[in-house]
Formats: C-alpha cells, sequence, structure tokens
C-alpha cells in the first residue's frame, strides 16, 4: 500500500491518515513535504526578524552601541534566530518521533511524517502570532491563543506567566494530533499514549519556559 503525505489532509482527517499510514508499505512525497517545510521555516523567521520580532533584549542596548554597531548587532541577531528557528524545527521533526519510535515496532519514517504535521501547526502558529505582533504589537506573553492571557487576570509572577504562555490552542492541536496518530501506529493503549505524549510535551515545554524566562544579559 502507498501512502502519500499531504500536510492539510493529514490536520484534518488524523484517525482516517493514521490508518492508512500504518498500513503503506511505500510513503511518497515525503522528502518534498521536508523541503516545503524547511523552506517555510526559513521565510517565517527571516520575516519575524525583519520585522524585530524577539530581539527585545537587543534593543535594549541601544543607547550602548553606535549606529553601525547597533545595525551589525541587528544583522547577527537575525541570522542567530534564522538558525534556532532551523534547529527548533529539526527538533521536532527528530526527538519525539525517535521517541515514538523507540516504544513500537514500526519503522522511525513514519513518525517523522507525524511529527511534519506537527510543525505545520506550529508553523501556522507562527505565522498568525507574527500578524498579531506586527499588526497590534502584542507580546507573547499575551498571545490571545496562550493561558497567558487569562493568566494576567489573576498573578504577575513571570516563571508563571511564561508557563501559561507556552500553552497555545495550536500547541493543544498538536498533541492531540500525536496522540491520535501514536496510538494507532504504536498499537499502545490509550493511557500508556497518553502517557508518553503528555510526557514527552510537558518536559518540551518546561524546558521552553526555561529558556524564555533566561536574562542573556546574565550571560555575557
Amino acid at each position: 500500500m502507498m501512502y502519500h503525505v499531504r500536510l492539510l489532509k493529514g490536520l484534518r482527517h488524523p484517525y482516517m491518515n493514521a490508518n492508512s499510514l500504518v498500513k503503506a508499505e511505500q510513503i511518497t512525497g515525503f522528502w518534498w513535504k521536508m523541503v516545503l517545510l524547511a523552506v517555510l521555516t526559513l521565510i517565517l523567521s527571516a520575516v519575524t526578524a525583519y520585522f524585530g520580532i524577539g530581539n527585545e533584549i537587543l534593543s535594549k542596548q541601544i543607547n550602548n552601541l553606535t549606529n553601525t554597531e547597533f545595525e551589525a548587532a541587528k544583522i547577527f541577531f537575525a541570522l542567530g534566530q534564522i538558525l534556532w528557528a532551523m534547529f527548533a524545527a529539526l527538533f521536532v521533526i527528530t526527538v519525539p518521533s525517535i521517541l515514538f519510535w523507540t516504544v513500537s515496532d514500526i519503522e522511525w519514517k513514519k513518525y517523522i511524517v507525524v511529527q511534519q504535521y506537527v510543525l505545520g501547526i506550529f508553523l501556522l502558529e507562527k505565522l498568525i502570532t507574527a500578524i498579531l505582533t506586527i499588526t497590534m504589537g502584542l507580546p507573547e506573553i499575551s498571545n490571545p491563543f496562550s493561558l497567558g492571557v487569562i493568566g494576567q487576570l489573576f498573578t504577575t509572577n513571570n516563571i508563571v506567566l511564561q508557563f501559561l504562555a507556552e500553552i497555545t490552542l495550536f500547541k493543544i492541536w498538536a498533541i492531540v494530533l500525536q496522540y491520535k496518530y501514536v496510538k494507532i501506529l504504536s498499537h499502545k493503549t490509550p493511557q500508556m499514549t497518553a502517557l508518553i505524549v503528555i510526557g514527552l510535551n510537558v518536559i518540551i515545554l518546561i524546558a521552553a519556559v526555561f529558556l524564555n524566562i533566561m536574562q542573556l544579559e546574565k550571560l555575557l
């Protein structure tokens, strides 16, 4: 049986696609979708870097640098953002798929397909939040798709707010999608599948919060 990777179809019909994927003997469109996702990641990260999204730390140094130094710093900072985005995309594709692969007897490539769908969700989230940031000036912690907005009504603790800001509707969508695919591909019980998928995402969430609350100035 042949399975063709279609990003939109994979997001809309996870159960149907998972059943087709588990039976597939050959997967087509795999590398083309990898290239497409890499290009989209590159473009989105370049656009956000161009508009200065995420360079608040650099902006604080504007009074300590000459115009030439500041412009050079912006270029290096933008390149760093692009490289980090590419690394993050590679992480999303490989690390979860390796974990899922180790707890089942299905070939690794099929779990990479699942993570391609997950990366597609994250890129959609990045696009929408970038548009909101550019047009409305909303900081990440005030993302209307996250719990950060609600959290600001109850606390001013930066760690708690950063944690809540990382919990978005898109990430919940990605977790549910992973659960649906992994349950069918791995043949695990619903409880074990939930433990594996949620456990992995909680660890990644904690790591993301830690990276967000680090003050780069203290490392320089």
